[in-house]
């Protein structure tokens, strides 16, 4: 009788522990707050998309509400661009710096900076770049003008 007792109160204890730890917590729910970026200097937009003289150029934003989001990939000409491969003994990948011939974007803390070399080309040159934070995403869009 007194180990069914003991029992039983060990099975209500874990019971109790069980149901407070499993509880609803709105910290990891999956519904994160969006994005919100800032330019630091004053960005000509268009419906959208961020346009970058063909001389190419430097734009700085910055994210008010994540602090360490990271650059997730990067879509040109049909074809996705990963971020760069550190040469390390296991190419490791560093998901703050993402550079193609004429294109690098590069995140420190909550800072975004992306550099656009002149485009030489008679085409216009559109990019899309994807960040994260974890579970939340956001893509800037960017149209470098053509040469003239």
């Amino acid at each position: 009788m007194k180990k069914l007792k003991i029992r039983q109160i060990i099975m209500a204890i874990t019971a109790v522990i069980t149901v407070t730890s499993c509880g609803n917590s709105d910290e990891y729910d999956g519904d994160w707050d969006d994005m919100i970026w800032k330019t630091e200097v004053k960005a000509t937009e268009q419906d959208g998309t961020y346009l970058v003289a063909a001389t190419g150029g430097e734009l700085t934003f910055s994210c008010k509400n994540y602090q360490h989001p990271w650059i997730s990939e990067a879509l040109y000409a049909g074809e996705y661009y990963n971020p760069d491969v550190q040469d390390d003994e296991h190419h490791t990948i560093n998901r703050q710096k993402l550079s193609l011939d004429w294109f690098k974007a590069e995140i420190t803390g909550n800072l975004l900076k992306v550099t656009f070399a002149p485009n030489q080309a008679t085409t216009e040159r559109p990019i899309k770049l994807y960040v994260t934070a974890g579970d939340i995403f956001y893509s800037f869009t960017f149209k470098q003008s053509a040469n003239k």
